[in-house]
């Protein structure tokens, strides 16, 4: 396949209709500021914005900079391309990877990793599959950014290949891998691979607090809400409001109505879990129930507005 960058035009300008008003900023609004800064205190100022849900602000700074400076690096060019994946317009993320590319900057793992994330999260699953066969050194970051972006287009079988190969080349698993397995489980409702993927999580010692709430919709979707129920009783007390509103949601859809309402009381239900029980009683035309969980919602302060 051929590489990525021959599909790039590496001009040296990031073009102005990518270009924000310095007046993002807010104490950092000054060129002569920011160009002086070392090398770790831009990078650091940039992840701030980033961080704080501020794409705009860190676009900027980076945008007045690339010009001036010829020691930016991967700390620089990790956060602006979540920046870019954050913002409207893909050309400007397609930019930065030509301005990496004409500086050498578009080699090593983390780069190509957040790189492969930009590309995904644009909907160019090509351009990230190709970024990632790329890769030289492919850490379990890289293989998890791979696995997410399938399961972002809702591929789960091809997901599954990517979990194959992981086995075949003997990477180390993390939570987040067998948590991607999962998922592809019940998008597929393969349940006795997934009872393979609930006994490797076992058998690896992981944290099943992690885990639980894949689990548990894991479980629900295929029908076995007392497997599900299993999963949320043997955590003991370390449940929270995620695996109460996966239980609620689960119970609902299988039309165990008694243990739904139970779960229920149990915790004070948000939005979401309401909104699950909601969808649940709409899927199984269960007119009755839904009034019953209306009314547990407006109690509680919910409307139709929440």
């Amino acid at each position: 396949m051929p590489k990525l960058h021959t599909h790039l035009k590496c001009s040296a300008t990031l073009t102005s209709s990518c270009y924000f008003p310095s007046k993002t900023i807010n104490t950092h609004n000054l060129f002569d500021e920011i160009i002086h800064r070392d090398i770790s205190s831009l990078n650091s100022l940039i992840t701030s914005y980033i961080r704080r849900g501020n794409p705009f602000s860190a676009w900027t700074v980076f945008h007045q900079v690339h010009h001036a400076r010829s020691d930016l690096d991967a700390f620089t060019f990790t956060p602006i391309l979540r920046a870019c994946s954050m913002l409207p317009y893909s050309n400007r993320g397609k930019q930065v990877h030509a301005h990496m590319i004409k500086i050498g900057a578009d080699s090593g793992t983390v780069v190509k990793t957040a790189l492969l994330d930009m590309y995904s999260r644009y909907g160019s699953l090509v351009e990230s599959k190709r970024v990632f066969e790329e890769m030289g050194h492919k850490d379990i970051v890289a293989w998890n950014a791979l696995l997410s972006s399938f399961l972002r287009f809702d591929l789960p079988l091809e997901a599954l290949g990517v979990l194959r190969e992981m086995r075949i080349e003997n990477v180390v698993l993390s939570e987040f891998t067998l948590c991607s397995a999962v998922k592809c489980c019940a998008s597929l409702k393969a349940l006795e691979l997934g009872r393979q993927v609930h006994g490797l999580v076992v058998a690896m010692g992981s944290d099943l607090v992690v885990l639980s709430t894949a689990l548990i919709d894991f479980y629900s979707s295929v029908g076995c809400v007392n497997d599900a129920l299993k999963v949320f009783y043997s955590l003991k007390g370390r449940k929270d409001d995620m695996m109460h509103n996966s239980m609620v949601s689960g119970c609902v859809r299988n039309k165990r109505y008694d243990e739904a309402f139970k779960f229920m009381s149990l915790v004070r239900p948000n939005a979401i879990a309401i909104t699950s029980a909601l969808v649940g009683c709409s899927e199984n035309s269960e007119l009755c129930v839904g009034k019953q969980i209306h009314c547990v919602a407006v109690p509680q302060g919910f409307t139709y507005e929440t």
